[in-house]
């Protein structure tokens, strides 16, 4: 009885204190500052912005809005929800490992997932990864009980858990497939309960989900179709190692060694979506991204602890040990930082060097580097003023600004200024000193300001500019030939 408890336990413990060990430390990339951004506004705000763009995150960004009221508004907090959430995975993964194969294959499993970097690099993460990893494992522990034995609780449980699910990332619902396989090769009557199951977990997200394909243009615009290669690369992608990835999936598979049921349809269960999202990567529209099929992830390690369970214990102890030691340098660099834009060195130098009276200009103002948003997380208000805003991002009910059509009015009390130029996302080029500025903030720049200093950090090229000295008009007469008092106006003239 203790070993069935322990076999859950000792890996959610572990997992606990692997992802939480600093978890603060990581700067946040972009798509954490635009959880930051949502989840300071209120509910009725973010709804708002739903109806603009990231609709189907607003499930996310509500329980982001309430974790920041709770926990404060630092990017820990934040990132709280998403320690919580791959813990569970943790345990929940040796849970399903232990239903279908005993106490052993369950205490491998949840230590696997314990040990890989992947699953700290996503509980560090302000986003609903870890959330869609819980729900993609629970929901198929959930589908085994019900298949054993069919009552309405059981099945009303595994909706909830779809509903959970979607609403946490709905490409995780292509789970479905495997689910689905899983249920005719078992036992086809069961389709008549799980048919409603299913359609009430996917009717819960169809309001999210028509958003969501009405922003598809705006949301993946990012995104190139993916080719074979990447296909062929996926594990690892997805577990940000090659030989970890290639290390889990080899394991995985030694689960089908001695040809058992359950293995077969939990590989299929797991590499199924992988198939359909690259399908609809190359019939519909890109979205062929490696952390979208993160909820992949625990299936996998319940099967690779299945695979280690064929071999003695300490022999599978070892291999465990031999994953983690691998995982070390990669478990370091992400505990370092998560973005390729040093947001925290631009604002700190602008910080420090900015006047009284400076302006800035960010660039592209539209992108998804989400400087002007970063430049706010870490400086609050004390920063040079943002001379061509028009409308913030909560007037817009967006992420984005707006910026002024007049920009020489907007320029016309302004002595200095700051430029923050991001580097491409797209291409990876670097970003010059005007060459992302606008043409006609680039041509006032060039036309009215001189450059006083250019400077280099991480992601970004920051410049500052001074207004160049009013020339002397050449109409204006020298004050030899200026008249200064009454009478006829003389003349200056030469003495030979």
């Amino acid at each position: 009885m203790l070993a069935r408890v322990l076999c859950w336990l000792v890996p959610a413990v572990l997992t606990g204190f692997v992802v939480a060990y600093q978890a603060a430390v990581p700067e946040p990339w972009r798509d954490e500052i635009a959880t930051w951004s949502a989840a300071r506004r209120s509910a009725g705000e973010i709804l708002a912005m739903g109806q603009h763009i990231d609709g189907v995150t607003v499930p996310y960004y509500l329980l982001a809005h309430w974790s920041m009221a709770v926990f404060g508004n630092s990017m820990l907090a934040l990132r709280i929800p998403s320690m919580a959430a791959m813990t569970a995975t943790a345990a929940v993964t040796a849970l399903l490992a232990r239903r279908l194969w005993g106490v052993r294959p369950a205490l491998l499993a949840g230590l696997i997932v314990a040990v890989l970097p992947v699953i700290s690099r996503y509980a560090q993460e302000a986003r609903g990864y870890a959330f869609a990893a819980l729900f993609a494992v629970l929901s198929t522990l959930l589908l085994v009980r019900a298949l054993e034995w069919s009552r309405w609780a059981r099945w009303v449980s595994y909706a909830t858990s779809l509903i959970l699910l979607g609403l946490s990332h709905q490409i995780a619902l292509l789970l479905l497939l495997g689910h689905l396989v899983t249920v005719v090769a078992t036992s086809w009557r069961r389709l008549l309960w799980w048919g409603p199951s299913v359609l009430l977990g996917v009717a819960a997200v169809v309001p999210f989900a028509r958003l969501g394909l009405g922003q598809r243009g705006a949301q993946l615009d990012w995104l190139s179709a993916a080719n074979p290669a990447d296909l062929a690369e996926i594990a690892g992608t997805i577990f940000l190692s090659g030989v970890l990835g290639g290390a889990v999936c080899a394991l995985a598979a030694l689960a089908l060694r001695n040809r058992e049921w359950w293995g077969v349809l939990m590989v299929l269960t797991a590499v199924l979506p992988v198939f359909a999202l690259y399908a609809i990567d190359q019939l519909i529209t890109p979205m062929f991204v490696g952390r979208y099929l993160i909820f992949v992830v625990p299936l996998l390690c319940a099967l690779a602890g299945r695979g280690l369970a064929l071999l003695r214990l300490p022999l599978g102890l070892t291999v465990v040990v031999v994953l983690a030691l691998i995982g070390l340098p990669l478990q370091a660099t992400i505990r370092r930082t998560h973005s390729a834009f040093d947001y925290r060195a631009a604002a700190d130098l602008i910080q420090h060097t900015q006047q009284l009276g400076d302006a800035i200009v960010y660039a592209p103002r539209d992108g998804w580097q989400f400087t002007d948003l970063a430049m706010t997380y870490y400086a609050g208000s004390n920063l040079p003023r943002d001379v061509l805003l028009q409308a913030d991002e909560l007037r817009t009910e967006s992420l984005w600004a707006t910026e002024c059509p007049d920009t020489a009015l907007c320029f016309a009390t302004v002595d200095r200024v700051w430029t923050l130029s991001a580097d491409s996302l797209e291409t990876g080029r670097r970003a010059g000193v005007t060459d992302q500025l606008s043409p006609p903030v680039r041509a006032i720049l060039t036309s009215s300001f001189d450059q006083l200093m250019q400077s280099r950090v991480e992601g970004f090229t920051i410049g500052l500019f001074a207004r160049r000295p009013a020339e002397p008009d050449p109409q204006e007469p020298s004050p030899a030939y200026r008249h200064w008092g009454p009478g006829p106006t003389q003349t200056a003239c030469c003495i030979d």
